[in-house]
């Protein structure tokens, strides 16, 4: 027991090392700042926080600065900052303010979509450009039992994981592309042997697994995302009217392809990348090396002055 509160106080350190809270019109912010401007904006996916900001050190080699934020109900962003989208998209905007920030990319992912469109819409004269990235974009029911969320999130089955993965690589990475992706048996083996066989990817997916928080830090957001996932009736993907970049796996088994084909229909002038067999992780999916490319191209147009 002492060892594992040990283990807890070392990562609240790191985490609390990596970031900043700031108080905003809209209340108390955390969040992580890397590099200069010009800025992107990471909006984090269910469950985050601003430990996910990793995911763009590709932005970063590529002389972008990035803001990543805790979306509020994660680590040390209350949830009363912004517990609807709407909210959290002017959070966001209180943010930049706080941060002296004027214009920005904004890079969404997964469960932060729904707020990334919200800030597009409600505060165009803040955003260049807009990246969605396997991004809900609509009514989002997962089905998934209280009993298998406890289960997934519990600190037993989170050291398990990385255990697994440390020894076993090949059968963690089964695991995890049997529940996050729709790929066939072959397909999922092909995908394995890939991410074991490329050092860049397997590191990505260690980093991606060692940065999970402790459940209880992410709780509260977490519950409130679900119940605003399920709550959506229409987010105002026509309003946006920056360039847009939509990007989503075909195999997404977390998010399905679906709603990435809904936002780049229904956004003005979006441009679809499909990455054919891509599942939930595009990092380290087929495809990864041109989406990736394709994101730099992309921001270097709208976002550099």
């Amino acid at each position: 027991m002492a060892f594992g509160n040990q283990n807890r106080r070392a990562k609240l350190e790191e985490l609390n090392a990596a970031s900043q809270v700031v108080e905003t019109a809209r209340g108390p912010i955390e969040f992580a700042r890397r590099g200069s401007a010009p800025y992107v904006v990471i909006l984090h996916g269910t469950p985050g926080g601003h430990n996910q900001g990793f995911i763009g050190a590709p932005l970063e080699e590529a002389g972008f600065g990035t803001i990543t934020p805790s979306r509020p109900g994660y680590l040390r962003t209350p949830l009363e900052t912004g517990r609807t989208f709407e909210e959290q998209a002017d959070a966001v905007a209180a943010l930049l303010d706080a941060s002296e920030v004027d214009r920005v990319a904004v890079y969404a992912i997964s469960g932060g979509g729904p707020s990334a469109i919200q800030f597009a819409a409600r505060h165009p004269d803040r955003v260049r450009a807009l990246i969605l990235e396997v991004a809900v974009s609509k009514t989002y029911k997962p089905d998934v039992s209280a009993r298998t969320i406890a289960f997934f999130t519990s600190p037993i089955f989170t050291w398990f994981q990385g255990q697994l993965l440390k020894r076993f690589p090949r059968l963690a990475l089964g695991q995890m592309l049997k529940i996050e992706s729709t790929l066939t048996g072959e397909d999922r083996a092909r995908v394995t042997a890939n991410i074991v066989g490329t050092p860049e990817k397997l590191e990505f997916i260690h980093r991606f697994m060692e940065s999970v928080p402790p459940f209880d830090l992410l709780r509260a957001g977490f519950d409130n995302d679900l119940e605003q996932f399920r709550a959506i009736e229409g987010l105002p993907l026509e309003e946006i009217r920056c360039p847009t970049l939509v990007a989503h796996g075909t195999h997404d088994g977390d998010v399905p392809f679906e709603h990435g084909e809904t936002s780049a229909r229904e956004i003005p002038g979006a441009a679809l990348h499909r990455v054919e067999k891509g599942w939930h992780l595009l990092a380290v999916s087929d495809g990864a090396d041109d989406y990736q490319r394709a994101q730099v191209v992309f921001l270097r147009k709208h976002l550099v002055e």
